[in-house]
Protein backbone atom coordinates (compact mmCIF):
# COMPACT_ATOMS: atom_id res chain seq x y z
CA UNK A 1 0.00 0.00 0.00
CA UNK A 2 1.57 3.39 -1.46
CA UNK A 3 1.03 6.65 1.04
CA UNK A 4 -1.31 7.94 -1.96
CA UNK A 5 -3.66 5.25 -1.07
CA UNK A 6 -3.84 6.36 3.23
CA UNK A 7 -7.38 8.81 3.22
CA UNK A 8 -4.45 11.30 4.63
CA UNK A 9 -3.21 12.04 1.19
CA UNK A 10 -6.44 13.15 0.27
CA UNK A 11 -6.43 15.79 2.79
CA UNK A 12 -7.90 19.08 1.42
CA UNK A 13 -6.64 22.47 2.25
CA UNK A 14 -9.52 24.84 2.40
CA UNK A 15 -7.77 27.86 3.44
CA UNK A 16 -8.28 30.68 0.38
CA UNK A 17 -5.54 31.50 -2.04
CA UNK A 18 -4.55 34.65 -1.89
CA UNK A 19 -2.51 36.36 -5.23
CA UNK A 20 1.01 37.54 -4.52
CA UNK A 21 -0.46 41.26 -4.25
CA UNK A 22 -2.67 39.89 -1.48
CA UNK A 23 -0.48 38.10 0.48
CA UNK A 24 1.86 40.83 0.32
CA UNK A 25 -0.71 43.32 1.70
CA UNK A 26 -1.90 40.29 4.03
CA UNK A 27 1.44 40.41 6.12
CA UNK A 28 2.24 43.94 5.01
CA UNK A 29 5.28 44.25 2.92
CA UNK A 30 5.89 45.33 -0.92
CA UNK A 31 5.36 42.50 -3.46
CA UNK A 32 9.34 42.23 -4.07
CA UNK A 33 9.51 41.61 -0.53
CA UNK A 34 6.75 38.71 -1.36
CA UNK A 35 8.52 37.20 -4.20
CA UNK A 36 11.76 37.18 -2.13
CA UNK A 37 9.98 35.62 1.12
CA UNK A 38 8.00 33.26 -1.06
CA UNK A 39 11.25 31.78 -2.52
CA UNK A 40 13.58 32.12 0.64
CA UNK A 41 10.80 30.18 2.89
CA UNK A 42 10.15 27.80 -0.31
CA UNK A 43 6.63 28.34 0.64
CA UNK A 44 3.91 26.03 -1.82
CA UNK A 45 2.28 27.64 -4.29
CA UNK A 46 -0.13 27.32 -6.45
CA UNK A 47 -0.04 28.07 -10.02
CA UNK A 48 -3.20 29.50 -11.89
CA UNK A 49 -2.82 29.47 -15.27
CA UNK A 50 0.38 32.04 -15.11
CA UNK A 51 -0.75 33.56 -11.59
CA UNK A 52 0.92 32.20 -8.42
CA UNK A 53 -1.42 31.61 -5.51
CA UNK A 54 -0.40 30.89 -1.99
CA UNK A 55 -2.79 29.12 0.81
CA UNK A 56 -3.55 31.95 3.72
CA UNK A 57 -2.99 29.08 6.11
CA UNK A 58 0.36 29.00 4.95
CA UNK A 59 1.42 32.40 5.54
CA UNK A 60 -0.61 32.65 9.12
CA UNK A 61 1.82 29.00 9.65
CA UNK A 62 4.68 31.69 8.82
CA UNK A 63 3.12 34.03 11.08
CA UNK A 64 2.89 32.00 13.87
CA UNK A 65 6.84 30.81 13.60
CA UNK A 66 8.21 34.12 13.74
CA UNK A 67 6.01 35.12 16.05
CA UNK A 68 7.65 32.11 18.72
CA UNK A 69 11.37 33.57 19.67
CA UNK A 70 9.31 36.45 20.44
CA UNK A 71 6.96 34.88 23.06
CA UNK A 72 9.89 32.90 24.93
CA UNK A 73 11.59 36.26 24.84
CA UNK A 74 8.68 38.07 26.99
CA UNK A 75 7.94 34.74 29.30
CA UNK A 76 11.92 34.92 30.16
CA UNK A 77 11.85 38.73 30.81
CA UNK A 78 8.85 38.37 33.03
CA UNK A 79 10.29 35.37 35.56
CA UNK A 80 13.30 37.86 35.72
Amino acid sequence: MSELDTPEAYKFDSSPLLSMKEAAAYLNICLSSMYALAEREKFPLVFVVSDKKIRKSVLDEYITRCEEPWRLFLLETQHN
